[in-house]
């Protein structure tokens, strides 16, 4: 399975960076209305910054197994 780097932001869909740009660029009142939507199911996601084992990609709020973007695997 692949991991999402595409998410649904009112209506549009963008990158995890412009995701990330806009929730960086909120105030935290703000960020607490961003809503990024998983362009599979629909279901709330959150951008995570890029890392040592994986790239910048959107994790669901809640585990979704039936959608077909996951979390990447972990390494341990």
């Amino acid at each position: 399975m692949s991991i999402a780097t595409q998410c649904k932001f009112f209506g549009h869909i963008i990158t995890v960076e412009k995701a990330l740009a806009v929730r960086k660029a909120a105030s935290p009142e703000e960020r607490r209305t961003l809503v990024f939507e998983c362009i599979k199911c629909g279901k709330a996601v959150r951008p995570h910054v890029a890392g040592d084992r994986c790239k910048a990609h959107f994790v669901h709020f809640s585990r979704n197994p039936e959608c077909h973007f996951i979390d990447p695997p972990k390494d341990y």
